[in-house]
């Protein structure tokens, strides 16, 4: 289910420098007070979308970003008025549609342009529990529960062996090699997933690990574990609001249900009283 969270609009506005920048607006959906303006020139905007997209590959994000506008191959755009207004609709179209890309607005390059929200200036000391775990399909997939001790804020996020493996050589990319805790090997032989013992052994691997993270001040700062503590919160805003819709379908049905039968009993005992008259 998509959930747009911020809608965006761009104008443009000519300089004396000859140099088209673009006004860039974006407001949160839900709350038309939360607005943010940037201004760039097409090239900042490129350069973003290379940023991005270097994020999404070191990060093994399986997602598609939408096509960024190209630039004109004979003359310039900006001394057209027509192809600054074609580029100025692209743009448009391709900042919404990256915005509807939920585990986007949590990568770093993204928050420039977000409305700054009261908890990205909160201080953190996070702690991780791996709860439980779930099988499906034969993939183990860890239940892990976070904490930040500072503010006593709880979430729930979900995580295989392979994607938290994928941060883990997304911060040695970083160069984060001599500071980063030994990670829990893959075993040689067998597979882990049969095996509930080794389940339960790698399940407390993991949770040393990911709290040794979040232990190392200068990684807990990285763009990276920045990445997966805004992930993980958006995860869990979105399972408690699949979880309310849930319920509320559910008391919907029941009353529906409920009603049905009053009627159900409310015909039979008006034919009951027909009977005996």
């Amino acid at each position: 289910m998509l959930v747009k969270r911020y809608r965006v609009q761009i104008n443009h506005l000519s300089q004396n420098d000859n140099n088209v920048y673009y006004q860039i607006t974006v407001t949160k959906v839900n709350n038309e007070s939360q607005t943010k303006t940037t201004i760039n020139r097409y090239s900042e905007l490129k350069n973003f979308h290379e940023k991005l997209h270097k994020n999404v590959t070191l990060l093994k994000l399986q997602m598609q970003l939408p096509q960024f506008p190209g630039r004109c191959l004979f003359n310039k755009t900006n001394q057209n008025e027509e192809r600054i207004e074609k580029r100025r609709i692209e743009l448009e179209t391709y900042f919404n549609e990256l915005f509807s890309i939920d585990k986007i607005l949590s990568l770093t390059p993204v928050q420039q342009y977000l409305p700054i929200e009261g908890s990205q200036n909160e201080q953190v000391n996070i702690s991780v529990k791996i709860e439980s775990y779930v099988i499906y399909d034969g993939v183990v997939v860890y239940v892990l529960r976070f904490k930040n001790e500072f503010s006593n804020d709880e979430w729930m996020y979900k995580k295989r062996y392979s994607e938290i493996k994928s941060i883990h050589d997304a911060l040695l990319d970083q160069g984060f090699k001599n500071k980063l805790p030994q990670f829990p090997t893959r075993k040689l032989f067998g597979q882990t997933n049969v095996n509930p013992e080794t389940i339960e052994k790698r399940k407390e691997d993991l949770q040393i690990y990911l709290n040794a993270l979040f232990n190392t001040q200068e990684i807990q700062e990285s763009q990276i574990i920045k990445f997966l503590i805004s992930d993980s919160k958006k995860y869990h805003e979105k399972n408690l609001k699949l979880e309310q819709l849930k319920k509320c379908s559910t008391l919907k049905s029941k009353g529906q249900d409920s009603n049905q039968r009053v009627e159900e009993i409310l015909q039979k005992t008006n034919s009951l009283i027909d009977e005996n008259k």
